[in-house]
């Protein structure tokens, strides 16, 4: 019994449609090309995040570029100033070492000198080496001899800093009592009066003791720079060439006793043309003094300054100009960083897309070459195991053989299906028959053998009765000569 088990029939399970397949295999594709596509864009996250840093490190690196270079330019004026400050300084402990006769000299070669421009009228190839002097009318006339020998000591060094940098515009020298100044490259008188809207020397004066509300002595004063270091003053308008300038300003001192400053005007074009000669790649970029106020910008059309905070995380760099309460600031939105990192991913993105859609139309090209074909003549030899035999569907080429043999055989098996029915009918008809034929024979035969019995019953009882008839006649025949019972 235990045998009979593995004998048992079991009942197969159901082969999948063809259809339920195809679901299943678009199922899997669409899984591969999800894994696919979310692995390309981690990958593309991790190169966005990269190339992101990589631009930043890139805008801080020129950033720091142009912190250098800006630093050099105020260098120049610094250093100019400086040495201004030196030699007059110098000249002023050892006045043996200043050219005392030099203020002589020129004079000498002034027909008729002005009170409150006494160099003006010097012949102009002087004028363009020495420069101008501007005297107050109201000070002593001649209060300017006794200090203008110590800034001329620096005099060359001036006309050389000027003609090597052409953004130096002004470098000048200021009496601290406020009744003289020297300025080179010289400012004729008229020029000077009529550039400051006044009608007299006095008054272009006043003007320029206030410069643009930067009050330039007292700003180098001990007052307010009682550690004598050099002071830059916020942006101001020149009155004579009506630009705009910030000034470099060092107080000069006899001993302890405050007797002026010299200083040096640099145009603010200076910075822009830093900042616009080392373009940044992407944002802009702002040089503010410490008061806020924007001195220069890397556009062309300066736009206003965002307001702050100025923090990295808002996407600005800030770097201190040396020497000075400056700073340069580089910002660079959000989203002008994600254009430039997108548009440098371009190609890389184009690329994993194109890879991308090239596997997608390979799968799609494999499934409708093969797997689509093989899958659908499964079902076709599925739905031609019935009577009915539909065409063979649209495939390629290279499965048109099988899908028209698979019609063949499917049509000479149906022909030997139909074949084999109506034999078998055939045959269930004649048996059919001969059981009919032989149920009637049986039938017939049974009625003849009932018949004939009747007819052997009947000469039975016939022959039963003469037998008894005979035997009756017989015993009466030999019934006198009996002999006589025995004696009792």
């Amino acid at each position: 019994m235990a045998g009979m088990s593995d004998t048992v029939p079991h009942t197969e399970a159901p082969a999948p449609s063809a259809r339920h397949i195809q679901r299943q295999h678009a199922t899997a594709l669409a899984i591969v090309m999800a894994v696919f596509t979310v692995a390309l864009l981690a990958y593309g996250w991790s190169v966005y995040a990269r190339q992101r840093a990589a631009l930043w490190w890139g805008l801080s690196s020129q950033g720091e570029q142009i912190q250098l270079a800006l630093n050099d330019t105020l260098d120049v004026a610094r250093s100019h100033v400086g040495g201004m400050r030196l030699s007059t300084e110098r000249n002023l402990r050892q006045p043996l070492l200043a050219d005392t006769s030099l203020a002589d000299r020129l004079e000498r070669r002034n027909l008729a000198p002005l009170r409150d421009a006494p160099w003006d009228r010097l012949p102009q190839d002087l004028v363009k080496e020495v420069g101008a002097v501007h005297v107050d009318p109201g000070a002593d006339a001649t209060a300017y001899r006794r200090g203008v020998e110590a800034p001329l000591g620096a005099l060359a060094q001036v006309a050389a800093s000027h003609s090597q940098h052409q953004r130096l515009q002004w470098s000048y020298f200021y009496d601290a009592q406020k009744q003289w100044r020297w300025v080179y490259p010289a400012q004729s008188r008229e020029d000077l009066i009529t550039a400051t809207d006044q009608t007299e020397m006095a008054g272009a004066l006043t003007t320029l003791w206030d410069a643009g509300g930067t009050a330039p002595l007292d700003a180098a004063g001990p007052t307010r720079n009682p550690q004598k270091e050099l002071v830059w003053t916020a942006a101001h308008t020149d009155p004579i060439k009506k630009n705009a300038v910030v000034s470099v300003l060092a107080p000069v001192y006899n001993a302890e006793r405050y007797v002026g400053l010299v200083g040096a005007d640099l145009t603010l074009d200076a910075l822009s043309a830093v900042l616009l000669q080392r373009a940044l790649p992407m944002g802009q970029a702002w040089v503010i003094n410490g008061q806020g106020q924007v001195l220069a910008s890397s556009d062309t059309k300066p736009a206003a300054l965002p307001a702050g905070p100025y923090a990295p995380e808002a996407g600005w760099l800030r770097f201190t100009l040396r020497g000075t309460d400056w700073s340069l600031l580089v910002h660079a939105p959000g989203n002008v960083v994600a254009r430039k990192t997108l548009a440098q991913m371009v190609p890389m993105l184009a690329t994993g897309v194109a890879g991308l859609l090239a596997l997608l139309g390979a799968c799609l090209w494999l499934y409708r070459r093969f797997t689509q074909p093989a899958l659908q003549l499964a079902d076709y030899v599925q739905h031609t195991e019935g009577p009915s035999i539909k065409r063979p569907p649209p495939v390629p080429a290279l499965w048109k053989p099988w899908f028209d043999r698979v019609a063949r055989n499917a049509l000479h098996r149906r022909d030997q299906v139909m074949g084999a029915h109506q034999r078998t009918t055939q045959l269930e008809n004649q048996a059919a028959q001969h059981l009919v034929d032989m149920r009637n024979a049986a039938a017939e035969h049974e009625a003849q053998m009932a018949t004939r019995a009747g007819e052997l019953r009947s000469a039975y009882a016939q022959l039963s009765a003469a037998l008894a008839d005979a035997q009756a006649a017989q015993g009466a025949a030999k019934k006198p000569a009996r002999p006589n019972p025995l004696p009792e």
